[in-house]
């Protein structure tokens, strides 16, 4: 028995200094759970020095200046412009605490050198109280007080009512956020309500404005709109929290957030409704795509819902009419079939055969039964009438055969009225885009799949070899080193994956804008290998789950390298 109490004294003593210790240098100890926001700050000298490194590898001429800026933002972020007194090697914390019937208030919890120092910079607008090596002070008396209690008696903080998930994201992140909706709700429940109100009327009225042009049916856009913001505003009052995390590292810098609703809710229905998933299809795409993008979710949803739209395209003529009902009917039948993910790429072409080509699979069971439907689609859709725009539809099925694979050609070719574009900006906007020849779009019905490739350089005989190559052929995405890079910086399963080289495709923008104007394009292959511009991804990925949804953003240091040389080379041209 002895020795058990003897064990048990020494775990404690073990224990607890551990216990003060975490109690002095964890600031968010001081914040109340009342606290509607709490952002931290992690160790200011230590996240200053990431920033710099990071701008000093994008411009060695900026990170001075960032530097100083930064200081001073932190100085004036605090009410201590010059930081005098306060120690910057540790964290430090504010909570913002929100209420319907006063101004917000805010508590500083800051790390202090100098005590003294740090009060005389406040002045006497704040009251304050030091704790130890903290200085906690705000323009509330309440506050500062509520906060002291806090800390004296272990009254519950604002992290009692995180999620251990929540606490982690938190935790590790060089600058972080915390937003308490669910107290944000009951505060502003009233102004909800209101905003729930408006949401029909606004769209109505809009609808009533827009449906005064010929020939326009706004019906099912507005539904969409409606139930956009229906669903946003079910997110917001089905909520609990919302945490997030900026991580700064020496090859880029990435952001997490966490946003968790109650459970059971409608919300939590639909996110464990629809499972993230791991799309490895998008690794067999073709290499060197300017952007990539997987999701997953109520595809058939979507796909019917365009399909509707476009079922609203048909004038109100008598064979349209008919074409209109089998046309819907289609629509219905295409809902019974089962969908799984869908991907997407694009890359630019060459101006004279259209810039855009791009590259998607939607995969559908059975597939065959899509291609017959597609095809009924396609002999209906020539009654489509779109207000301001003629156009012709040749549709030729098993126009070309790529091994096993029959593939389907479309060519819509669209002319604009003069009178709707007098200036032929709409009409040089679609040559530029798909060609002068109209907008070319190849199908082909593997088993499971749509497969679909648009542009009129865009080659399904690239598409197929591409999904078909070996594991470790150098054509397929997987194995670019810039594709594997970004891929594993997004979420290993996600609803929605995407992934986009912003710099390289403003450099081909402008490329082709230069030829356009019958000029050669500036960003040559040698040119960017001199300045240092190569591929490199932006990395988005997003994944529900129970009661929560969780997204994860890259960008690594070559990513912001690339964009700020070519921001630097177009803004010198003239």
């Amino acid at each position: 028995m002895s020795v058990k109490w003897n064990l048990f004294l020494a775990i404690i003593s073990i224990l607890f200094p551990v216990t003060i210790l975490s109690a002095a240098e964890i600031p968010e100890s001081a914040i109340s759970s009342d606290a509607s926001i709490v952002i931290r700050l992690k160790d200011p000298k230590a996240t200053s020095q990431k920033v710099a490194s990071l701008i000093n590898q994008v411009d060695e001429n900026l990170s001075g200046v960032v530097g100083l800026n930064l200081r001073t933002i932190l100085g004036r972020s605090i009410s201590n412009p010059n930081l005098a007194g306060v120690d910057t090697t540790r964290d430090m914390c504010v909570g913002v605490f929100l209420s319907q019937s006063k101004q917000p208030g805010f508590l500083y919890a800051v790390p202090v050198a100098n005590k003294n120092a740090f009060k005389e910079a406040l002045g006497e607008k704040y009251h304050s109280a030091t704790h130890e090596n903290w200085l906690l002070y705000s323009s509330d008396q309440a506050l500062v007080d509520q906060a002291m209690a806090l800390i004296k008696d272990g009254q519950q903080n604002f992290q009692t009512h995180m999620s251990p998930r929540s606490r982690d994201f938190f935790a590790k992140g060089d600058l972080s956020l915390y937003i308490n909706s669910g107290k944000l709700v009951q505060i502003y429940q009233p102004q909800l309500e209101q905003a729930g109100q408006k949401v029909d009327v606004t769209l109505n009225r809009l609808s009533e404005t827009v449906n005064t042009a010929p020939g326009v049916n706004m019906k099912p856009i507005m539904s969409l709109y409606s139930a956009v913001a229906k669903g946003a505003l079910q997110a917001v009052q089905d909520s609990k929290s919302y945490t997030t995390a900026l991580n700064l590292g020496s090859d880029g810098l990435g952001l997490e957030s966490l946003f968790e609703v109650k459970e059971n809710s409608k919300t939590d229905q639909l996110f464990q409704k629809n499972p993230p998933q791991k799309f490895e299809e998008l690794g067999k795409f073709p290499a060197n795509q300017l952007a990539y993008f997987a999701g997953a979710g109520n595809t058939e949803a979507l796909i019917t819902w365009g399909m509707n739209f476009t079922a609203q395209m048909f004038d109100g003529s008598k064979p349209n009419a008919e074409a209109k009902t089998k046309f819907e009917e289609i629509v219905k039948e295409i809902h019974k079939l089962k969908f799984g993910s869908y991907y997407f790429s694009f890359e630019l072409g060459k101006l004279s055969d259209g810039v855009l080509n791009a590259y998607a699979i939607s995969e559908v069971e059975p597939s065959q039964k899509m291609r017959d439907y597609t095809r009924e689609m396609m002999s209906l859709m020539q009654n489509i009438s779109i207000p301001g725009l003629k156009q012709q539809i040749t549709f030729s099925p098993d126009e070309q055969q790529i091994g096993d694979e029959a593939v389907d050609l479309t060519v819509i070719k669209q002319e604009v009225d003069p009178e709707s574009d007098p200036l032929q900006i709409q009409k040089r906007m679609l040559e530029v885009l798909y060609g002068s020849e109209g907008i070319t779009n190849r199908m082909a019905y593997p088993k499971g799949k749509v497969l679909q490739v648009m542009g009129a350089n865009a080659s399904m005989q690239k598409f197929l070899d591409a999904l078909n190559a070996s594991d470790a052929s150098k054509q397929i995405s997987q194995n670019q080193p810039t594709f594997k890079h970004a891929r594993a910086e997004g979420l290993s399963k996600a609803n929605i994956l995407a992934m986009v080289d912003l710099p390289m495709g403003i450099a081909k923008g402008y490329n082709i804008f230069a030829e356009s104007r019958q000029k050669a394009g500036p960003f040559t292959v040698e040119l960017m290998k001199q300045q240092g511009i190569s591929t490199s991804y932006l990395t988005f990925s997003l994944s529900t789950g129970k009661q929560s949804m969780e997204t994860k953003t890259y960008i690594p240091v070559q990513n912001l390298k690339s964009g700020f040389k070519i921001f630097t080379l177009i803004s010198t041209q003239r």
